[in-house]
């Protein structure tokens, strides 16, 4: 009787070690909590073809990298950084980021883009008018799809010095079914359920002319 027992708490012992192995795995770090970014503007050529056009790399095109870095629980550009941009210009803007480990993190976003969008406000406000954005993400399959990670910045008009913020949104599930490309500029955008997973403020002076950061 007494081998039963010691047998049968024995196999409640084994049991009860595997339930928490199996129920409490170690933990991952989040590759969304995000340590480091960087936008990136590279100005490129367009070339329309018929309802839709092609955006093209050249030789010597002007870039500008802007690397924010926590500074206070926030990530800021460099103290400041001041970037100009031409009047019917267009350029690529790519976000790269990393997580608190160190790794790349950007097309996270991109495969979770059921989830994610990124929305553009410019202070004063007005100067949201001065330029267009286009959604370019490409998930790995090709897809396509708006995120912001990838897209292209018209400078429309001349515009006096502001602030460009560029606000990445983590989307409460189904909330994105309810967002458009045209939404980029949407001055309303926290009205969309969820929490904001990047926030990067830079200031921005769209010129006739020749541009270039400073």
């Amino acid at each position: 009787m007494k081998k039963n027992l010691i047998f049968l708490f024995a196999a409640v012992a084994g049991l009860s070690i595997q339930s928490c192995q199996k129920d409490d795995p170690v933990p991952e770090t989040d590759q969304e909590e995000t340590g480091t970014a960087t936008l990136i503007l590279t100005e490129v050529n367009v070339e329309p073809h018929g309802d839709h056009v092609h955006y093209e790399d050249f030789s010597g095109a002007h870039t500008d990298t802007i690397k924010f870095t926590q500074t206070g629980g926030k990530l800021l550009p460099p103290v400041g950084a001041h970037y100009h941009l031409d009047k019917g210009k267009t350029y690529r803007l790519e976000l790269q980021s990393t997580d608190f480990a160190g790794r790349r993190s950007e097309q996270t976003f991109v495969a979770r883009d059921d989830i994610h969008q990124v929305f553009f406000t410019a202070n004063p406000a007005t100067e949201i008018n001065t330029f267009d954005y286009v959604y370019a993400d490409k998930k790995e399959d090709g897809t396509a799809v708006n995120v912001g990670v990838t897209g292209y910045l018209t400078v429309l008009e001349a515009s006096q010095t502001f602030t460009l913020r560029y606000v990445l949104r983590h989307l409460n599930p189904g909330v994105k079914a309810s967002i458009t490309a045209d939404d980029w500029n949407r001055t309303d955008f926290m009205n969309f359920a969820g929490a904001t997973d990047l926030d990067l403020s830079v200031e921005m002076h769209f010129v006739d002319g020749h541009g270039g950061g400073h």
